[in-house]
């Protein structure tokens, strides 16, 4: 077994790698520079392009829908990952999310109904983008997608259960 330096190396070169050839990697240092130069000399997007982006952004999440929706339909069972592991993810989203909400709400100061509400956020469902990347890269998709289908599906009652615990 090759040291954990060697192992880190290969893990980081290997990552590396992975991003380069993202266009979501462009796309984003793209943005955020753009972002800084609009900002700063108060320079605004053709409309043409701006609309494109709009267009392209709108169109982005039926299309993870329907990849969602194909994964899900190509697996043998509704829950892929097992009901064991389903269950604990549906616990670590609804349950470590709003607690790690409120350890760091409470370390840079957040208080009274801005906290309320950051901890209610938590506890919303994951949206789509985690298991667009757990697809890309074959990172355990199938608890991915389960993550999202049933995290969606109980997400108004524990939402409910944390606003009424809260005192809305």
């Amino acid at each position: 077994m090759p040291p954990a330096s060697v192992m880190t190396r290969l893990i980081l070169v290997m990552v590396w790698r992975k991003l380069i050839r993202n266009l979501n990697t462009y796309s984003s240092l793209l943005g955020v520079c753009w972002s800084l130069v609009s900002f700063r000399w108060g320079i605004e997007m053709p409309a043409i392009i701006t609309k494109s982006i709009s267009l392209l952004s709108d169109a982005r999440l039926g299309m993870v829908m329907f990849s969602l929706g194909l994964l899900m339909a190509l697996q043998p069972r509704i829950i892929a990952c097992g009901n064991s592991v389903a269950a604990l993810a549906m616990a670590v989203r609804f349950l470590s999310g709003p607690f790690v909400m409120v350890a760091a709400s409470i370390a840079i100061g957040l208080r009274g109904s801005l906290l309320r509400i950051a901890i209610v956020d938590a506890a919303l469902p994951q949206g789509i983008v985690p298991f667009v990347f757990a697809k890309e890269y074959n990172v355990h998709p199938d608890i991915l997608s389960t993550g999202v289908i049933f995290g969606m599906l109980i997400a108004l009652p524990i939402t409910l259960i944390y606003y009424t615990l809260l005192g809305f």
